[in-house]
């Protein structure tokens, strides 16, 4: 039943999909703002079950909604518009006012949960219901159809990207909301009589709705108010303190970032015990309402604070000329360093606010002080001047934290990363870095079996005799060097530990100092720790230990990650029954993830087989089909950007130029399918060719990055999108081609086979992080291969091809 124009579809499908990718990166950022991103991680996912869900409605509604379609798809374009202006903005608000650590305590929080999933699940369903609409109606033309999908998804996360630099997400949504608008009016019905009298049969009618739609984007847009903030951010609670202020409050997709001020509101971390003098109030730096630092400029007179802090070991054992600062945050660590008038001293910090404020920052004179906006490691990839000092950030949290991070690749925190750091360091020069201690101890002694490996790596027998450490009544602050500490080092250590009342937790060479017991605890597993890894049975430790230690790679870049499966039963005796969630709440919250998407992909996968059956044969293939590609892409996609974020060098850049060049190039190859012959022999030729192509990158592209990296950075874009795009054009022919298939065989089964694409593109993503935490992104490319194979078996037997 194709009688009715499809002028204006394909331009409807294009702006249709630009607003639902840009409304999921503003969403995601929107959430990430209210709440964190351990929440907005979860609503996505489960908004993002209208893509399923409207596979789901088609099958069971196929002939009405077709009969239906030429009025159904502009007024499902439009609640779209209505959904992103009004719902989207409700599930921020909404979000905002739930006590997300409370949902794994009680069942009440859980009660706003639905409306916050409802408000964002709304436009995504009626988008993916329109699209799904037109390619089950269009079938045999759905290469130029799912071509236009393609394009304007890519367009869709430049878009969403771009607006955040201008605007917060608060006020992106809205005019997000006017592209649905527009593609209503596009794909309103021409030339052709309506029968449904409660519609218009006329474009003025559809004229009026697109423009009471962009009416009300303009209205959100101009009226919003700012979005609440969740009560229990870091942010919220300085603003609590007298005389607090907002200074400064900047939008950016990497974070909104945020200054306050208060004369209540100071900085002192791993501060010595014996400092007597007044604690200066600084202003504090906040990204999405998390700490992101303090600015803690050199003082015109007097000492500096973190002089009193075990954070300045590093400077009582060295004095350097040339010191490096990795990601630098608001500046403390900058600040003692200006202070002690290192004659060449150089930040890099990768958000661009944080960096403008750094170079704010007065330095004295004499002092070259230079700050770098780019990633650490992409500013240790390229050729650069030897250190004598090289500081990290500041690791961990006040306390101990609630594994919130134990989700996010910390590329900085890996060997690879610490063997060029090693290599950035002059024959005596320092690497330290600082981890707050929590209880037991996990933090702190990963970063130390980071530190040991890594020398190891560099070709250093010995590390023990390189390696320092000291203690305070809430920090650990390590050194390492090339070379080995001497004696005269060793004398500095104890001058310095003696005059701040610290502990020495590891004497070059010797051990923990016996006569230091200024912060021992009763149950000191942090000293017995730091012993067994630099001198005694580390793999004995390690393996009893009731936390996860292992060191982590590039492949398995999840140094916040310290929870181990074994060992469960010991974790729940430490900290109490139902308290896994306030120790890594982030792994908590991917597998609660996977396990609620599986079911609700169960659901609505089997929902339609109560209409289709499944005796009449060819749900099998189908199922099979659709569920590998749609794995399969997610797969890859994360799989590159892990990778092209190490090659390109930032998280963010380099998660949109993946996303783009492989969309655009499967569009390519999706407006090709449909000039290609439908025989079976050629879909099972190219998705043959995928799985060998995907196999050969997942070695290829390593050497390529080892030898490419030196490289311009434009050289670099320009491979890179290339090595994205060309393999990208093979992906783009498996799912038109297997829907043409299926539309020829069984085409009541394309809702299904869209239905089931979605669901499992939605699955992909957190059972990719899933896989990359237990086993590595290696095995995650592997398993994207696999599952194209899977499809290439299925291929056969779809019925249009036989």
């Amino acid at each position: 039943m194709n009688d009715m124009p499809a002028r204006g579809w394909g331009s409807a499908v294009f702006l249709a999909s630009v607003a639902l990718i840009a409304g999921q990166i503003v969403l995601m950022q929107a959430l990430a703002q209210a709440q964190g991103h351990h929440f907005a991680y979860l609503v996505i996912s489960l908004a993002l079950l209208g893509f399923g869900c409207s596979g789901t409605v088609l099958a069971l509604g196929r002939e009405w909604l077709l009969r239906a379609s030429e009025w159904l798809l502009p007024a499902l374009l439009l609640g779209t518009s209505v959904g992103m202006a009004l719902g989207l903005g409700w599930a921020q608000r909404a979000a905002a006012e739930i006590d997300f650590h409370l949902l794994f305590v009680e069942w009440r929080p859980w009660i706003r949960v639905p409306g916050v999933v409802a408000g964002a699940f709304a436009p995504f369903f009626l988008g993916a219901l329109a699209l799904g609409l037109v390619f089950t109606r269009e079938v045999e033309r759905i290469g130029r159809f799912y071509g236009a999908n393609l394009a304007g998804s890519a367009a869709g996360a430049a878009i969403g990207l771009g607006v955040l630099f201008l605007v917060p997400p608060e006020r992106a949504i809205p005019l997000l909301a006017m592209f649905p608008a527009v593609a209503a009016w596009l794909g309103r019905p021409r030339g052709t009589r309506v029968r449904h009298r409660t519609f218009p049969r006329t474009g003025y009618g559809w004229a009026i709705g697109a423009s009471a739609c962009l009416l009300l984007a303009i209205g959100v847009f101009l009226r919003v108010p700012e979005a609440p903030m969740s009560p229990y951010k870091a942010m919220q609670y300085s603003l609590q303190l007298p005389d607090s202020d907002v200074v400064l409050d900047r939008p950016h997709p990497m974070g909104r970032l945020q200054v306050v001020t208060s004369p209540a509101l100071r900085y002192g971390p791993g501060l010595s015990l014996h400092y007597r003098d007044d604690i200066p109030a600084v202003p504090h730096l906040y990204r999405d309402g998390d700490s992101y630092g303090a600015v803690v400029p050199p003082p015109r007179q007097g000492s500096h604070i973190l002089e009193a802090s075990v954070m300045a070991l590093p400077l009582a054992l060295r004095d350097p000329e040339r010191a490096l600062l990795l990601h630098g945050g608001g500046g403390a660590g900058a600040g003692l360093l200006l202070h002690r008038e290192i004659p060449e001293v150089t930040a890099v910090e990768p958000h661009p606010i944080a960096a403008r404020l750094l170079r704010g920052m007065h330095a004295p004179a004499g002092v070259d002080w230079t700050v770098e906006t780019r990633d650490a490691r992409a500013f240790l990839n390229r050729p650069s001047r030897h250190y004598d000092l090289v500081v990290l950030p500041v690791q961990g949290a006040f306390g101990g934290g609630l594994g919130l991070r134990s989700i996010q690749e910390d590329y900085l925190l890996t060997v690879e990363s610490f063997e060029r750091i090693l290599g950035a360091l002059r024959e005596d020069g320092i690497l330290t870095v600082s981890v707050y201690i929590d209880q037991p101890p996990r933090a702190g002694l990963k970063a130390l079996g980071l530190l040991v490996n890594s020398l190891r790596a560099a070709g250093i027998e010995r590390p023990a005799e390189h390696v320092a450490a000291a203690r305070s009544w809430d920090m650990l602050t390590l050194v390492a060097s090339p070379q080995p500490f001497e004696a005269s080092d060793r004398s500095r250590l104890a001058d310095f530990t003696g005059e701040h009342g610290f502990d020495r937790a590891w004497i070059p060479g010797f051990g923990p100092a016996p006569d230091d017991r200024r912060h021992v605890m009763q149950d000191d597993r942090l000293a017995v720790g730091v012993e067994a890894i630099l001198s005694g049975d580390r793999q004995a430790f390690e393996q009893e230990y009731p936390f996860r230690l292992q060191t982590p790679r590039d492949n398995q870049p999840y140094f916040h990650q310290f929870v181990r499966l074994d060992r469960l039963d010991e974790v729940r005796r430490i900290f109490g029954a139902g308290s896994l969630a306030f120790v890594e709440i982030g792994s908590v919250v991917v597998v609660a993830t996977v396990i609620l998407l599986g079911v609700a992909a169960a659901v609505l996968i089997c929902l339609p087989l109560l209409r289709l059956g499944w005796a009449r044969g060819g749900r099998g293939p189908v199922f099979a089909y659709f569920s590998a590609i749609g794995l399969g892409f997610m797969f890859l996609e994360i799989v590159w950007i892990q990778r092209f974020t190490l090659f390109w060098g930032n998280p963010l850049y380099a998660a949109a130029g993946v996303i783009v060049a492989l969309l655009c190039g499967m569009g390519i190859g999706s407006a090709l399918s449909g000039r290609m012959p439908a025989r079976p022999r050629f879909l099972r030729g190219i998705l043959g060719a995928i799985v060998v192509v995907l196999l050969a990158l997942l070695w290829v592209q390593p050497a390529f990055f080892a030898v490419a990296l030196a490289w311009p950075e434009p050289v670099k874009w320009a491979t890179g999108l290339l090595m994205i795009g060309i393999p990208a054009v093979l992906l783009g022919f498996a799912f038109p081609g297997g829907l043409r298939a299926v539309g020829r065989g069984y085409p009541a089964q394309v809702p299904w086979a869209w239905g089931i694409n979605g669901c499992f593109s939605v699955l992909g993503a957190p059972l990719a992080a899933v896989i990359a935490m237990g086993a590595g992104f290696h095995v995650v490319g592997v398993s994207a291969a696999a599952a194209y194979a899977v499809a290439l078996l299925a291929c056969g037997r779809l019925r249009g091809h036989n």
